[in-house]
């Protein structure tokens, strides 16, 4: 049984360490842990100035290097996209600030921008893929060249979407076709498009503008399944963009897993040759790369473009273009093609009817001479 005198010890004991701590806290020790803690204090505050600094040349030089490509972007072009109008189709999340440094790129390098058009959502969503089906099946009519019977859907409004932004009117080449412009309307009333700014004439030659965020974190399987799914619509649409004109770029970013341009490299030879590319396109150094890109593609020259690994080459070799000629892009009324070969051979043989019968005279003549 613990009886009284141990209570007392134990008391005894507790006062006497605190008389301790405070004896030692308030005499030798005290020194020392002042001098320890700031002797921290004035390590993490030279480190904090030094990273500081660090950070300071590094924003210096990086706003040094955007000068520089600023001003030597022009002669680097040398107006390679002169005389050439180009629209631009930004996908979702694409940023706003991000399309709009492109199209000053664009613009710098001699092309004019025909229009700025944005893909909705409903492009991609698989719950809206049977009303995307209706739509198709009311637009082949209306395009030229026709796709297959056997074209899958959202490759027939790739196509679509292509051909409203460059087919051109046979009787005026400088305009948009009529089919090309009801072709556009009928993507923006089904709320397939919309209109960044206005469609004014037809391009010879498109951008693809997708967004330019990377994944800071590791997807989920669903988010990334989900993100998969999305990335392999829009190449369906960049691949049908890409037939239509002289030209087309895709410009994104190659982020990893879940990335649009990722998805593009890691897949077949096919799709990669169908589609050039740009990465990086949220630094200036894609930005300015993405005209370059463009005359590659017109000259024949297309690859994958940018400072990621998955890239062939980080600039396009230097290409001169001819003048494109209009007429190429005006191909007139689906089904005028059999109906113009016709007429022509008919006008061929009439015109051989003509000379024949102008060499019987002149024999004629000759004979009565």
């Amino acid at each position: 049984m613990i009886d009284f005198r141990y209570h007392i010890v134990s008391l005894i004991s507790v006062f006497l360490a605190l008389a301790v701590g405070i004896v030692l806290g308030a005499g030798p020790l005290r020194d020392y842990i002042a001098d320890e803690l700031s002797g921290q204090v004035e390590q993490l505050r030279a480190e904090k100035d030094a990273l500081r600094e660090d950070l300071d040349i590094a924003e210096a030089a990086l706003q040094g290097r955007s000068t520089f490509l600023t001003e030597a972007a022009p002669q680097l072009y040398d107006g390679v996209l002169e005389g050439r109008s180009v629209a631009i189709v930004t996908l979702p999340e694409t940023d706003s600030a991000v399309a709009e440094a492109v199209e000053a790129r664009l613009v710098q390098a001699g092309a004019t921008i025909s229009g700025r058009v944005v893909t909705a959502p409903g492009w991609t969503d698989p719950a809206e893929a049977a009303f995307r089906a209706g739509i198709a099946e009311n637009l082949v009519a209306q395009l030229n060249p026709a796709p297959d019977a056997s074209t899958p859907a959202d490759e027939v409004l790739a196509q679509a979407l292509g051909q409203s932004l460059t087919l051109r009117d046979p009787g005026d080449p400088q305009r948009r076709s009529a089919e090309a412009e009801d072709i556009l309307e009928i993507l923006r009333t089904s709320d397939l498009v919309t209109e960044s700014s206005s469609v004014e004439g037809p391009a010879y030659a498109t951008v693809v503008v997708g967004p330019n965020d990377h994944n800071d974190e590791p997807l989920t399987d669903a988010e990334l399944a989900e993100a998969e799914a999305t990335n392999q619509s829009h190449l369906v649409l960049a691949a049908g963009i890409a037939e239509t004109g002289e030209g087309s770029v895709l410009a994104g970013v190659d982020g990893g897993a879940g990335t649009l341009l990722a998805a593009l490299r890691s897949g077949s030879e096919a799709d990669e040759a169908a589609i050039t590319s740009v990465d990086s396109v949220g630094t200036i150094t894609g930005q300015v790369t993405v005209p370059l890109a463009l005359a590659a593609t017109i000259a024949g020259e297309g690859a994958q473009f940018g400072l990621e690994e998955s890239a062939d080459l980080v600039l396009p070799g230097p290409v001169a273009l001819d003048l494109p000629d209009p007429a190429a892009f005006a191909p007139g009324p689906v089904g005028a093609d059999d109906q113009s070969t016709g007429d022509a051979d008919g006008d061929q043989a009439d015109e051989t009817n003509q000379s024949a019968d102008a060499d019987q005279s002149a024999d004629a003549d000759q004979a009565d001479g």
